[in-house]
């Protein structure tokens, strides 16, 4: 039997809900979260693939093209280098959403002169004056840009965290090139 001044043993009132309501506050917040580094993820996957496609149609245009042994000619021009160079970026983003891939005119292809302080334009790879010699090397400039990516991204944003995402997505690779390359 109790003693009168001993006071009752404390008893357990029921907690039913209290962790479902602590797991509601704090889900949203880890969601969140989670799909940030998710979308950032593949954000980041995207642009590393699309620096990797720019370097190999860089690489491609100093191999000797298969469209010049096709085309007949004699000795591979640069637009026979500069349609192998935009083939290979091509191929290599082909598992791209529709939206994100590249087509053959939004590949850039350039080259000019170390010399030349504004490089030529595409228009001037039908100029037989770009000749590339150890004297005179060449730069060979590839690039690709994605212009809208946040809204055509992989993983679309969460509602108010499009801020997230980069509204474009660009990669450029370059190679130096002599006539020894060539």
């Amino acid at each position: 039997m109790r003693s009168p001044s001993t006071p009752p043993p404390p008893t357990r009132r029921p907690q039913r809900g209290i962790y479902a309501l602590e797991w509601a506050i704090i889900f949203p917040v880890f969601f969140a979260l989670l799909y940030g580094i998710i979308s950032y993820g593949l954000t980041f996957l995207v642009r590393e693939s699309m620096q990797f496609a720019v370097e190999e149609g860089a690489r491609a245009a100093l191999r000797y093209p298969s469209t010049a042994t096709l085309a007949g000619a004699s000795q591979p021009t640069w637009l026979h280098r500069q349609t192998e160079a935009r083939a290979a970026v091509i191929d290599k983003l082909n598992w791209l959403p529709t939206a994100l891939r590249p087509s053959n005119a939004s590949v850039n292809f350039n080259v000019c002169h170390l010399d030349d302080t504004a490089c030529q334009t595409e228009t001037s790879l039908q100029n037989s004056n770009i000749l590339c010699s150890a004297a005179q090397p060449c730069l060979v400039l590839v690039s690709y840009e994605i212009e809208d990516y946040a809204s055509n991204a992989i993983a679309p944003p969460l509602p108010g965290f499009s801020i997230l995402l980069p509204d474009s997505l660009n990669a450029r690779a370059s190679i130096l090139a002599d006539r020894r390359m060539l």
